[in-house]
């Protein structure tokens, strides 16, 4: 009935973000631009959070959109698992191939290889996480020893978490 009355394609309104559909209102625009700049410099670890329903999940779509083809994006949107399955997951979003033949040390000496890779070819690695307040502490802790990999110059990944406010 709305699509006939209005003259439109498709439903408006819907409960899945759709980028299609984000009106940049001035504050979302602002974070889009931060986390932009953030990325840009090398920052590392970058943390959003807000309320339930204020937009995190569109921005992190917006933000992988906005990195287009130069950057080579990991997009982990359920992290509430073990260590072990996150870094299972990083690498199989990285392109390892069956990460799960490996054991732990293996596993991150292979992510380790495949950032040295993407650096090597000028393609900075972005690992956006969203629902950040579900991660496990453990988890959190094995991120934070992925932002540790670098080279000489740069970070090897850049982390951006997105989470309700309890993920302060």
């Amino acid at each position: 009935m709305y699509l006939k009355h209005f003259g439109l394609r498709e439903l408006p309104f819907g409960i899945t973000p759709d980028t299609g559909f984000a009106y940049s209102l001035r504050s979302h625009q602002e974070a889009l631009n931060t986390l932009l700049l953030a990325l840009g410099t090398g920052e590392g670890f970058v943390k959003i959070s807000g309320e339930v329903g204020t937009g995190k999940t569109l921005l992190c779509r917006r933000l992988l959109q906005a990195l287009g083809d130069e950057w080579v994006t990991a997009y982990l949107p359920n992290p509430g698992f073990g260590a072990d399955t996150l870094l299972r997951a990083l690498a199989e979003e990285l392109g390892v191939a069956e990460p799960a033949r490996f054991d732990s040390y293996h596993l991150l000496r292979e992510i380790n290889g495949a950032l040295l890779g993407f650096a090597r070819a000028e393609k900075p690695v972005a690992v956006l996480i969203d629902e950040a307040q579900a991660m496990p502490v453990e988890t959190l802790e094995a991120l934070r020893l992925l932002s540790n990999l670098e080279t000489e110059k740069r970070k090897l990944l850049q982390i951006v978490l997105f989470g309700q406010p309890e993920a302060r």
